[in-house]
């Protein structure tokens, strides 16, 4: 049976944000990004990478970084997103910067989007992966 351990996760720019400036309501972020990514293998898409650009410090993008480097593997994909899927999600109800993620995640094969944004959760349809919280992936992995 397949894992989340044997599949290919990205993280949402918000789980970054709410782990690196230790959110209170969110330790579950911090506890995954901080712990749990060493157990995964992980896909950083483009629009990520500039999301996380505009919004965290020079010190927090290499806090960032160093946590990813305790993944089982790591693919950054500067790659743009295909303006025709972006275009498609769009047409769907997604955000831009959400629709380019889901079009780089689509293309790239990506499994599971670990999420905390309710956009993704709840409000968009067939999307072609699974959308988990860090609690949920955390309890995947068997950690608190």
């Amino acid at each position: 049976m397949s894992s989340i351990r044997d599949e290919l996760v990205a993280l949402d720019t918000n789980e970054f944000i709410f782990a690196l400036r230790r959110d209170a309501g969110r330790r579950a972020c911090e506890t995954l990004l901080l712990e749990g990514v060493a157990e995964l293998q992980l896909y950083v898409p483009r629009q990520v990478l500039v999301e996380l650009e505009h919004n965290l410090s020079p010190a927090e993008m290499r806090d960032a970084r160093e946590a990813l480097e305790s993944a089982r593997s790591v693919t950054w994909d500067y790659a743009p997103a295909q303006p025709e899927r972006v275009e498609r999600w769009q047409e769907q109800g997604a955000r831009a910067g959400d629709a380019m993620i889901i079009a780089q995640l689509e293309a790239y094969g990506v499994r599971y989007l670990i999420s905390e944004n309710r956009h993704f959760l709840t409000e968009l349809p067939a999307l072609p992966f699974t959308v988990l919280t860090s609690e949920e992936v955390l309890r995947l992995l068997g950690q608190p």
